[in-house]
């Protein structure tokens, strides 16, 4: 039917039918192209500015990236683009491990203006620099934040997290003696227990209470255990 067709146009017709699909195969040529030639949307990391942190490789600097947006784009409402370009390592965050293996394990922190958010970042990669490790993206305690009046959201915490806060521990004055104050928390109970020494008992729980209130944890939704502990203790004669 298609040959019969062909068969019963004119010359000038098939020409024309041939001018089109030509068209139509750079039109699609020139799309396919566009999109590999294109600049990277979704997020980018800002050039690096030190020597240490000049040494993550461009591969890593894109997967870094990627993690973010991907988490940005599931825990910010209102986030309608994804070309995020102003992703900071923030200065003196970067440390750097190598392993036996020759791999290399990071951590840092990023800070991101334009979303008010800061997130540590963990990642690595193979000694040869071609194969990049899980990135996680997770959150510091609020006083890391360079805007703490944010909440952050991250792949395995949040800003509400006891493991951001606690243990917390006051030394005793005296060498060898057990703290003063020692804050555990269990999350998934969600119970915090607070043990403060036997000496001076209610300063110490006065200023267990104090940081716990000082921080972001949302208190209300925990039950919080107080003891008081008389063991490896020395309290003062006078």
């Amino acid at each position: 039917m298609f040959k019969n067709l062909l068969n019963n146009l004119s010359k000038n017709q098939k020409i024309g039918i041939a001018a089109i699909l030509q068209i139509v195969i750079i039109a699609i040529l020139v799309s396919v192209l566009q999109f590999f030639l294109a600049p990277r949307q979704y997020a980018s990391i800002e050039d690096n500015k030190t020597e240490e942190e000049a040494s993550i490789p461009n591969n890593a600097k894109d997967f870094v990236a990627d993690n973010i947006w991907t988490l940005v784009s599931s825990s910010l409402p209102g986030v309608d683009s994804n070309n995020i370009d102003d992703i900071v390592i923030r200065e003196g965050t970067y440390q750097e491990t190598e392993n036996e293996d020759g791999s290399v394990s990071v951590n840092f922190i990023v800070d991101i203006d334009s979303l008010k958010q800061t997130y540590t970042i963990s990642t690595g990669w193979s000694k040869d620099k071609s194969v990049v490790y899980e990135v996680v993206v997770d959150c510091p305690p609020q006083s890391k934040m360079k805007y703490p009046e944010t909440i952050c959201h991250g792949s395995y915490n949040s800003t509400y997290s006891l493991g951001l806060y606690l243990p917390y521990v006051v030394k005793s004055q005296y060498e060898d003696a057990a703290p003063d104050i020692h804050i555990e928390g269990d999350e998934a109970n969600k119970t915090i227990d607070v043990i403060v020494s036997v000496c001076d008992s209610e300063k110490f729980k006065k200023m267990a209470t104090d940081y716990l209130e000082s921080t972001p944890i949302k208190l209300s939704e925990y039950t919080i255990n107080y003891s008081e502990n008389s063991t490896d203790v020395i309290c003062d004669e006078g």
